[in-house]
């Protein structure tokens, strides 16, 4: 069976998912899969169709990716994602580089290299970031001690996890909680704003 991959940017959760099959369940498009950063189409389509396609993704802010890097970013992102969610569900997954390199059928030194090189951070890096806004999730929507916190995102204690997100959001998880800021950041803006923040700090911190 002949089939088509589409590489999908911006998508963070599940209910993207949802988001894209309800937009594709009214067209002639036959879904096979969804995942988050990729959907499997029956068949081959046209040029006309990939366009149709995509400009109903950018009306509900998605877009698709090209080139072999993109592509590799975007799978990446996805399996830092699932990653991360594995964590929050209690999991205990393989190392981090093991992971990837599974997930994406290639050494995970050529991934991370080319992940540094156009998102200007690493994969640990990001990782991290997306520990951060689930705990600040958690924090804001339940009532989870630090310490149940800590253990849901994989951390080998709750100390560990205050220090860090003490270091990474500059409150300690009690003081976010009575005040919920900086705000959580959207998932497909999360390298871009923390990078820029860093570069404004440093700035400031020069003067």
């Amino acid at each position: 069976m002949e089939t088509t991959h589409l590489h999908i940017k911006n998508m963070c959760c599940e209910r993207c998912v949802e988001v894209i099959m309800k937009l594709l369940k009214a067209t002639k498009y036959k879904v096979i899969s969804i995942t988050l950063g990729e959907l499997v189409l029956k068949g081959k389509i046209s040029s006309q169709d990939r366009y149709n396609i995509e400009q109903r993704l950018k009306d509900k802010g998605f877009s698709l990716t090209d080139t072999y890097n993109e592509k590799l970013i975007s799978k990446t992102k996805a399996l830092l994602l699932q990653y991360r969610d594995k964590l929050s569900l209690n999991e205990k997954p393989v190392k981090i580089s093991a992971f990837i390199s599974n997930g994406m059928q290639m050494s995970f030194s050529h991934v991370s290299r080319i992940f540094s090189q156009l998102e200007e951070i690493t994969v640990e890096k990001y990782l991290l970031l997306l520990r951060m806004e689930k705990a600040k999730e958690l924090l804001i929507q339940t009532e989870l001690s630090a310490s149940e916190i800590s253990d849901r995102l994989g951390y080998n204690s709750p100390q560990s996890f205050i220090t860090q997100f003490k270091k990474e959001v500059g409150k300690t998880p009690g003081e976010y909680r009575l005040n919920p800021a900086p705000a959580r950041i959207h998932l497909d803006k999360l390298a871009y704003q923390d990078i820029k923040q860093k570069k404004r700090f440093s700035k400031l911190s020069a003067k």
